[in-house]
């Protein structure tokens, strides 16, 4: 059964801080992050960069260009 925020005991009272310590409790729990989908944010960054690369598949790497960057920005 899911219980809203508002059915929380003594939300309400609640300060802020106890609210963000209830929310940092609530995801420490969560069993199977894993499951969970992506964020929408992930998904739009995906989309818009898909669409850049189909208007200009220039701005692709090759997979050793790829891992080349990576090597240089962990330099």
């Amino acid at each position: 059964m899911f219980m809203g925020a508002m059915e929380t005991p003594n939300f309400e009272q609640m300060t802020d801080l106890e609210r963000l310590e209830l929310v940092e409790e609530l995801i420490g729990s969560v069993r199977r992050p894993e499951a969970l989908p992506p964020p929408i944010a992930h998904r739009f960054e995906l989309e818009r960069r898909w669409a850049e690369y189909e208007r200009n598949p220039a701005v692709g790497l090759a997979q050793e260009q790829f891992w080349a960057k990576v090597q240089a920005l962990k330099a």
